[in-house]
């Protein structure tokens, strides 16, 4: 699966390792427990993907929700 990203300041061959679009892949082979952590409680989402956070910077294009 290719990585990609939406925003322009984020390199599609270099998405932070702590955004959700990078936690969540490979698609159905990631760390479940670490994801609820990061979204137990969501204040934001993703403006491209729709993924949800608790923090701002574990999005790429976060606003609240």
């Amino acid at each position: 699966m290719e990585k990609r990203c939406c925003i322009k300041e984020c390199s599609c061959d270099n998405i932070p390792e702590h955004r959700m679009c990078q936690l969540t892949l490979p698609m159905g082979n990631f760390d479940l427990e670490k994801v609820k952590k990061l979204t137990s409680d969501p204040k934001f989402i993703c403006t491209c993907c729709g993924r949800t956070a608790n923090k701002r910077e574990n999005l790429c294009s976060p606003v609240e929700l």
